[in-house]
């Protein structure tokens, strides 16, 4: 109404309206590009127009489309700093304050928290001057949360304090509960769970009636004091709540608290469940594209298997993690993940004995072997094994070290298990993972049918007698893998016929492993069926030379 009559001010106010329209529609139907087309268009007619303050909310609009959809950094900024610098020109307050509040969001969406602190601070202070209570307490929150992100800890809980009475007088529950969600992880970082377990509760008492909200209460409280049974039944009901509200991104973080709390018992049985549920939301997170959720899932369920003593796959879920983290550039996520490698590499030096577990269904029995085994839980399993009955495969899970200073089994050991298995004469299937070398080369050269994962590493040279290799691979790749030294990857392994297939992780290598073997035993007509290399005469040369400890490399 106040553009002067005339053919460009119709054609401006023309295109104001198509523009809001447009803008309007877009964000309606979650079409970012044409949103963010349109609120351009919009901030520019303004500008033609001279109209300042409202060149400002278009801007802001603008910013704030761009963080939510993951625009350019660069023009997201751009776009809140022009809208701040329009509302400031023309002495609009509440345009500055909706102009500064966009940069908070979008300072925030970014990752820039000193900005964001710088805005909040500036909005909390305009809305105090003008007795604007409910904003202020908006913006000490946002500044609460922005001084938390920057490591000033004790600022954050004067902030979060101070929005807490805010919300309080103003009767704001929701308000309330998320100043004490800051001051709980201003709790959590100084080390102080006792306070942070209160903050959590008075945040439920909060959220009672409001699943959503109580939902994430039940998380805080979960997240504190997880080795009690109270917060893993928290953490249960938070799940339960998300799922009915079909949050999707709650979900997943709720069945990673379940992880958690389940590990924080410190039982086997709770072990395996806290690792089921770390797969879950491992799924989940993939199932979202959250990157970063992806990395705190699988270093969950690395924790899991380094509870559950399997160091293998501990290593390759926290290398996986690591990954993720460095890519995140999460200072605090990739420490975290060194430190569960390195349980994961003491866990792999320990002893870890022969085991044998048998499927009836398959007539296959599954072997553990690993660097640690002992002499007398080989020989216990080789008892087994000649005493069952029925049986038409075995499948050895070679479980090489994860540590390079793990000492290598006795040769002598292991040459012992090399003849027991002669007596039983069936063909034998390999899946081997981590660091094969000294006598566990044993293991790997005797097998019919060997499969490796990706991440194993084969220290040359070969172990064993040089004489009996010609038999297992050749002239010459025998002669080269003998005269070499030093570490090969899985994938010269399997060039040089050492290995016959590779596999991705622990996980899919043994799996393969146990189907070769199905497949074995349903065909009679295969080679090693007729004639495993087990009984081949050079094993036995090579076996003897082991035990004797007479021409071995």
């Amino acid at each position: 109404a106040d553009v002067a009559a005339g053919p460009e001010a119709e054609a401006l106010l023309q295109s104001i309206g198509e523009h809001a329209a447009a803008a309007a529609a877009a964000v309606a139907q979650e079409r970012s590009a044409e949103a963010l087309k349109s609120f351009e268009g919009l901030a520019t007619t303004f500008r033609a127009l001279g109209d300042r303050a409202c060149e400002a909310a278009a801007l802001t609009a603008l910013s704030s489309a761009l963080a939510a959809c993951g625009g350019d950094r660069r023009d997201a900024f751009r776009a809140a700093s022009a809208a701040v610098k329009a509302a400031r020109a023309v002495g609009d307050k509440p345009g500055l304050i909706a102009a500064l509040e966009g940069a908070v969001s979008t300072s925030f969406a970014f990752g820039d928290p000193d900005e964001a602190l710088r805005a909040a601070m500036e909005v909390a202070a305009l809305a105090s001057q003008g007795g604007d209570r409910r904003t202020e307490a908006r913006a000490r929150l946002a500044a609460a949360s922005a001084q938390l992100a920057t490591g000033d800890a004790q600022a954050a809980m004067e902030a979060s304090f101070q929005a807490l009475e805010l919300c309080r007088a103003l009767g704001d529950k929701q308000g309330q509960a998320m100043a004490l969600s800051v001051a709980y992880d201003v709790n959590v970082l100084l080390g102080r769970p006792a306070a942070a377990a209160g903050s959590a509760h008075d945040a439920l008492a909060l959220a009672r009636g409001d699943h959503r909200a109580e939902a994430a209460a039940s998380l805080l409280v979960g997240g504190v004091g997880t080795a009690e049974r109270d917060a893993l039944d928290a953490c249960q009901q938070a799940l339960s709540l998300y799922q009915g509200l079909g949050d999707k991104v709650g979900e997943a973080a709720a069945k990673l608290a379940v992880a958690n709390a389940h590990l924080s018992q410190q039982d086997g049985k709770e072990a395996d469940q806290g690792l089921a549920s770390a797969k879950e939301a491992l799924a989940a997170f993939k199932g979202l594209g959250s990157r970063s959720g992806e990395a705190v899932a699988l270093a969950t369920v690395a924790a899991a298997y380094i509870q559950k003593g399997e160091a293998a796959e501990a290593e390759e879920a926290g290398r996986e993690a690591l990954s993720f983290f460095r890519e995140l550039r999460d200072s605090v996520g990739e420490a975290y993940t060194t430190s569960l490698l390195k349980e994961a590499k003491v866990v792999a030096a320990k002893p870890s004995p022969a085991s044998v577990r048998f499927e009836e269904a398959t007539s296959i029995a599954h072997v553990e072997v690993s660097d640690g085994s002992s002499g007398a839980s080989l020989r216990g399993v080789v008892e087994q094994l000649q005493t069952s009955k029925g049986l038409s495969c075995i499948v050895l899970h070679i479980n090489g070290a994860t540590d390079p200073a793990t000492p290598p089994g006795s040769g002598r050991d292991f040459g012992l298990f090399l003849m027991g298995l002669r007596m039983l004469g069936l063909p034998v299937v390999a899946s081997v993972c981590g660091r094969i070398s000294g006598p566990m080369w044993a293991f790997v050269l005797t097998c019919d049918y060997r499969i490796a994962a990706t991440t194993s590493t084969f220290i040359c040279p070969l172990w064993g007698k040089p004489e009996c290799m010609r038999s297992f691979l050749g002239h010459n790749v025998s002669v080269q893998l003998c005269m070499s030294t030093g570490p090969k990857d899985s994938l010269v392994m399997l060039e040089s016929g050492v290995v016959h297939q590779l596999q991705k992780g622990a996980a899919d290598t043994r799996t393969a492993a146990a189907e070769m073997a199905k497949r074995v035993v349903a065909t009679p007509s295969m080679a090693c069926r007729k004639q495993p290399f087990v009984l081949n005469q050079s094993v036995e040369e090579y076996a003897m030379a082991a035990i004797q400890g007479k021409g071995v490399c």
